[in-house]
């Protein structure tokens, strides 16, 4: 009979009972982890925990898992005898989560769930792995980015005296068309003599009579003594005819 043919309690029994008793529990290191999973099995085994995809996905893993986890290679991971007796009947007896059921008599919906908690477990301590070594390695890389603040404080003292200097520009011309006489500029006309005007058909040339405002003024302070004048003729006239037509 071969290891595969036997009961999951006895096979377990067997795997419990070590030949060396001074082989002690070690964690895996980075290269041994980057060795045995990807990236994009770790986070498979992430998915799976989070009850996000179906077990079937991460069945190529299981040999593997199970195999660190009896060779004491996940630190001091703890498993029930349950929960052992189904990564060891999973992945290294290869069976599926439906025969188990019934070795284990068992629902398979609890198995399962048994068997999340089993995965979760994995996948927290090989990420754990990975963010230790990256822990490690950022203390290493101050000193480098130390090195560049004086250079990022340079660059942005640096941009905000350009900004500063455009931003005056800006206030100086703004203020130079403030001063400036724009009155020579403007549009003049009012808004129905620019409507009649589009309205005429078959024209395309568009003249507006329109009238200088200083020299409207001037014409009109130059009215202003005429009319005076006029007015003392018409008087004075007045009061001659009176007078002649009383001595006459």
């Amino acid at each position: 009979m071969g290891f595969r043919e036997l009961a999951p309690a006895t096979a377990l029994s067997v795997l419990r009972n070590p030949i060396d008793d001074s082989i002690q529990p070690t964690a895996l290191t980075l290269e041994e982890v980057e060795r045995l999973f990807s990236i994009y099995d770790i986070k498979r085994l992430e998915l799976y925990a989070q009850n996000l995809v179906d077990h079937h996905l991460i069945t190529d893993l299981l040999p593997s898992l199970a195999q660190q986890y009896f060779l004491k290679n996940l630190g001091d991971m703890h498993l029930s005898a349950v929960q052992s007796a189904i990564l060891l009947s999973l992945g290294l007896q290869h069976s599926t989560a439906d025969a188990l059921a019934k070795v284990l008599d068992l629902p398979c919906t609890q198995l399962l769930g048994l068997f999340n908690r089993v995965v979760r477990k994995c996948s927290q301590f090989l990420r754990g792995v990975l963010e230790k070594t990256l822990d490690e390695a950022l203390p290493r890389s101050t000193g480098a980015a130390a090195k560049l603040t004086p250079v990022l404080q340079s660059l942005n003292e640096e941009l905000a005296g350009a900004a500063r200097e455009i931003e005056d520009k800006q206030k100086r011309e703004l203020k130079k068309l403030q001063q400036m006489d724009l009155s020579q500029y403007s549009i003049k006309g009012s808004e129905s003599e620019w409507k009649n005007a589009l309205e005429q058909p078959g024209k395309q040339l568009v003249s507006i009579k329109t009238i200088n405002k200083r020299a409207q003024e001037a014409e009109t302070t130059q009215e202003k003594p005429h009319k005076r004048r006029k007015m003392n003729v018409i008087i004075r006239a007045g009061v001659f005819n009176s007078v002649y037509s009383k001595t006459h």
